[in-house]
């Protein structure tokens, strides 16, 4: 095994790039320069809607990355005693479903146990271990997307993916697997999220198997790697409850909106998107030419201050504009009967749009070999549902959508609030209706 442990500088603009956006001669007399600096103060909004567009997914998903100092010292756990979080380059887990009252993460589902990693490759590669005692017509995966929520890797049931260990490595590694490793899984950029699902169907007995599974799964740093399988333990990591010092598991009970935060704020995206681009200084082909771009922006945003108020101001109406028109009722095209979705769902190419209003509404999917996502927000009339009415959905008789149960399919519908969460209080106590009530019954 062999590492290329070199860093990699990230370009640097230089002054004829920024010398584009600033005319030779802007005051020219009878105001002759006056249309050259609008062309390009023109120019600079257009990049910076575009540049932000781009780099939401890059911004949410290293905004994300705060549990690392959380749960550091820590351990594997539950952050704030919601969700599954875990120091660098390790998998926290949680052994039920994702409670319902976290404001986090949009539109959880409602079916599978979940574990999540966030790794930084540029410290050190990590190994991925996937199960090896699973139940026929079990559902499980681990999927792996880079710091721009593509998906790079989709392990699982589905795919067939065989036991064994992996070897997630960053861009500027080089090598080949460690003895005893199945192969190595690479990443176009430092930080890339890993998500394990593992199905249960509402019942105990389901759950105690899902978690049989998920505890075979799991991600830890190259360091920590000792010969043979190892095992997880989702249970201990959902008993260890981390928070931070201002908050405590009572308030969050008494407010469960404590949470709700965006990932993504327009009046600190420039400063974000620098901090997210110096921890990620390479990126895939697709992202590449974007990424310059951004890097002129953030240089010409420092040289001048007007250019700077007109960058800032730019962005605050680009991220009004993608938070009000991602809706679910808006968001994919049409995929029959009032349903849409998005076709290249997880795998985006330079589909810069659909992959920030995946980010806003559903970050982290599946990609769309591993998963059917249909969204609705609007009844049969096309009116936008509402919370005051009660609405009719009919399966005819064997009529219920197809899945694959050989590869552990299965079929969820799940009711989300406005902005995309799970009713912290269901009056009914359910969140969803599918296959994990069948398999209950």
């Amino acid at each position: 095994m062999a590492a290329n442990s070199s860093s990699h500088s990230p370009a640097t603009p230089n002054r004829g790039q920024l010398g584009a956006f600033s005319p030779a001669h802007p005051h020219m007399k009878n105001g002759g320069g006056v249309p050259a600096q609008m062309a390009s103060q023109r120019y600079a909004e257009a990049l910076a809607r575009v540049v932000y567009v781009w780099g939401h997914p890059l911004v949410n998903t290293f905004r994300r990355t705060s549990t690392w100092e959380l749960m550091k010292g820590h351990g594997p756990g539950m952050a704030m005693g919601l969700f599954p979080g875990s120091p660098k380059n390790h998998m926290g887990y949680l052994d039920d479903y994702m409670p319902a009252a976290q404001r986090k993460v949009v539109t959880p589902n409602n079916d599978t146990i979940y574990g999540a990693c966030f790794a930084d490759l540029g410290e050190e590669p990590v190994v991925v271990q996937t199960p090896q005692d699973v139940p026929a017509g079990h559902y499980w995966t681990i999927q792996i997307v880079d710091a721009f929520t593509t998906v790079t890797h989709q392990l699982g049931s589905a795919p067939g993916t065989p036991a064994g260990k992996f070897l997630l490595v960053g861009p500027q590694w080089q090598g080949d697997a460690p003895d005893g490793f199945a192969g190595v899984l690479h990443s176009p950029t430092n930080v890339a999220v890993l998500m394990a699902r593992s199905y249960a169907a509402h019942t105990p007995e389901a759950k105690a198997a899902a978690r049989a599974v998920l505890n075979q799964m799991g991600a830890t740093p190259l360091s920590e790697d000792r010969p043979g399988r190892r095992q997880f333990d989702c249970q201990a990591s959902a008993r260890n409850k981390v928070y931070p010092p201002n908050l405590s598991a009572e308030m969050l009970a008494a407010d469960p909106e404590i949470l709700r935060e965006r990932p993504v704020h327009g009046d600190t995206f420039w400063d974000d998107l620098r901090k997210a681009m110096d921890a990620n200084p390479q990126v895939g082909p697709e992202d590449a030419p974007m990424a310059e771009q951004a890097r002129v922006l953030l240089a010409l945003r420092d040289s001048d201050p007007a250019c700077r108020a007109l960058l800032d101001r730019t962005v605050l109406v680009a991220d009004t504009e993608l938070f009000e028109g991602a809706r679910y009722e808006q968001v994919g095209t049409a995929a029959g009967n009032g349903w849409q979705r998005q076709a290249n769902g997880g795998r985006w190419g330079t589909d810069w749009l659909g992959r920030a209003q995946a980010a806003a509404i559903y970050i982290f999917v599946n990609d769309f070999e591993e998963a059917v996502y249909l969204i609705r927000g609007t009844d049969a009339q096309g009116v936008l549902l509402n919370g005051r009415y009660r609405y009719t959905m009919r399966f005819d008789k064997d009529q219920l959508p197809p899945v694959d149960r050989t590869r552990g399919g299965f079929w969820s519908l799940t009711m989300y609030d406005k902005d995309y969460y799970m009713l912290p209080e269901s009056p009914n106590g359910r969140h969803n209706i599918g296959t994990v009530n069948l398999d209950a019954n």
